[in-house]
């Protein structure tokens, strides 16, 4: 057994699962947890984006919230917090980040002194055509070998496990 396998099958077995349940590469006979296979497959694909992404000088997710502002405008600060789901400071970080880098204007709202507007720059809106370009070839690169009924597939099993998977997170923050 090559020796990534048998490191695979130790944090498997610590985990509860039992070695035969493990995935090794290159055995479809022997299947495993799925979560690592999608945890493979994520970074596989978030490695693909880092990539393309650096091409074009940003780093996620920087592109969101461009394609966002672009849809959408000028934007309070907390709609964006909200949007990403991320905590506020992690934000507050890559909006300065993409301000220094002049893609996008921060300024105090109109309306409340105490909130930030966000809202994008000539430069910020002239990235946003090579962004679709790059999520595009993303797609392209990722999920070009599926036929169109395996993407159906992918999208209904993700839909599904996604699903379960916020449903059971909101079922534990109702008990706590």
């Amino acid at each position: 057994m090559p020796a990534v396998c048998k490191v695979l099958c130790w944090y498997a077995n610590k985990k509860g699962f039992r070695e035969r349940d493990t995935f090794p590469p290159g055995d479809p006979d022997r299947r495993g947890p799925l979560g690592s296979l999608l945890l493979q497959a994520v970074r596989a694909h978030a490695a693909l984006a880092t990539s393309l992404l650096s091409e074009l000088g940003l780093v996620a997710p920087q592109e969101v919230v461009l394609l966002y502002l672009q849809d959408h405008g000028r934007t309070p600060q907390a709609e964006l917090v909200r949007f990403l789901g991320r905590d506020r400071s992690t934000v507050t970080a890559t909006l300065q980040a993409m301000e220094r880098g002049r893609l996008i204007v921060r300024t105090p709202s109109e309306t409340d002194q105490r909130a930030m507007e966000v809202g994008l720059t000539d430069a910020g809106q002239a990235l946003c055509p090579r962004i679709r370009a790059a999520w595009a070839e993303l797609e392209r690169l990722a999920f070009g070998r599926l036929s169109p009924a395996q993407r159906e597939q992918l999208t209904a099993g993700l839909t599904a496990v996604r699903d379960a998977a916020r449903a059971h997170n909101e079922e534990q923050d109702t008990r706590q």
